[in-house]
């Protein structure tokens, strides 16, 4: 197990890595025959002759992350994707052996990053595997549109989760694990004048239903890779994109290198905030930009557009090598 502990320190002593492997095992967008590049490998067509299914995609996220350290190697599982079995689908589509994994990391509480945590629990049927949550994340959410449609969202179930053999650990401060090579951020500060969360958002208090927007469950990890620098990973950045990578870069010390995950720009109360959040993230200078997840069409199109060199298309199944 690895081992974990909090820090409340204004800068986190985030060890370097040799080598971090992230793969994709969830995301809105499959595509087999999208070509790889330096550093990006995608899902394989074939496989000994023979024609490989294609991995599945649903509105959800999920990756697994692996890294490499001298002779020390860590597995840490973020999200779990919208459904209780997808994950798991594409796993055994790609052959990916998920019993390496040492910890999960949920970024927060909503169904699209944790439905599949319980089946891949007993997957992996390991005692006391460490679940990084928020304490917020078990909180019953609903969504209530304009048009005063309301719907229910389904909630994380703490007994499930340690009926399956794992151990919550909650944490709202930073959190380093995994030797010190992985960096989960806690709650991130809202520092940005335009990310203001998600409007729709409400929570459950007592039977009564409460503006939630700011969902201050969200978190995302960062990796300090040699020679590049930080590698951020979020889920859906509830917190902004900009105020999660200031936050990473502050912990840190070190300059962002990629930015990979949902940006959260979908729709028409995020659409506005586009090309703000575009030209907020050019002055990180990011060597990587992968959009994925909730970005959205518009924000994914036009951050193609606007950073072609840094940008890159993600699809389920694809292995980035830093």
């Amino acid at each position: 197990m690895p081992k974990c502990w909090l820090s409340g320190m204004s800068k986190i002593g985030l060890r370097e890595v040799d080598r971090l492997e992230v793969i994709n095992l969830m995301d809105n967008y499959t595509d087999i025959l999208m070509p790889g590049s330096e550093g990006v490998e995608r899902a394989p067509f074939g496989k000994n002759e023979e024609m490989r299914t294609a991995p599945l995609a649903e509105h959800g996220f999920s990756t697994i992350v692996k890294t490499l350290m001298g002779g020390s190697e860590h597995s840490i599982l973020v999200d779990t994707g919208v459904t209780p079995d997808g994950v798991l689908v594409n796993v055994d589509r790609m052959e990916i052996d998920l019993q390496p994994v040492e910890s999960i990391v949920i970024t927060h509480g909503h169904v699209d990053h944790t439905a599949g945590l319980v089946n891949i629990l007993r997957r992996l049927s390991k005692s006391g595997i460490p679940i990084v949550i928020h304490p917020r994340a078990f909180v019953k959410r609903w969504a209530v549109f304009p048009d005063g449609v309301r719907v229910h969202l389904p909630t994380l179930n703490r007994e499930a989760i340690t009926e399956a053999g794992a151990r919550v650990v909650e944490i709202t401060e930073p959190l380093l694990m995994a030797e010190d090579t992985v960096l989960v951020s806690g709650e991130i500060p809202r520092v940005t004048d335009f990310e203001k969360g998600l409007p729709i958002s409400y929570a459950e208090v007592e039977g009564r239903l409460e503006k939630d927007p700011l969902i201050n469950d969200d978190m995302a990890v960062a990796f300090k890779v040699k020679r590049k620098g930080l590698v951020v990973i979020s889920g859906c950045a509830h917190s902004g994109i900009v105020n999660t990578l200031k936050y990473m870069r502050k912990l840190t010390d070190t300059e962002i290198y990629a930015v990979m995950g949902g940006f959260h720009l979908t729709g028409k109360a995020f659409e506005p905030i586009i090309d703000r959040t575009i030209d907020e993230l050019r002055k990180f200078n990011p060597s990587v930009v992968v959009p994925s997840h909730c970005t959205g069409w518009r924000a994914i199109n036009k951050i193609c557009q606007e950073m072609p060199e840094q940008y890159i298309h993600n699809s389920v199944g694809t292995k980035y090598i830093f």
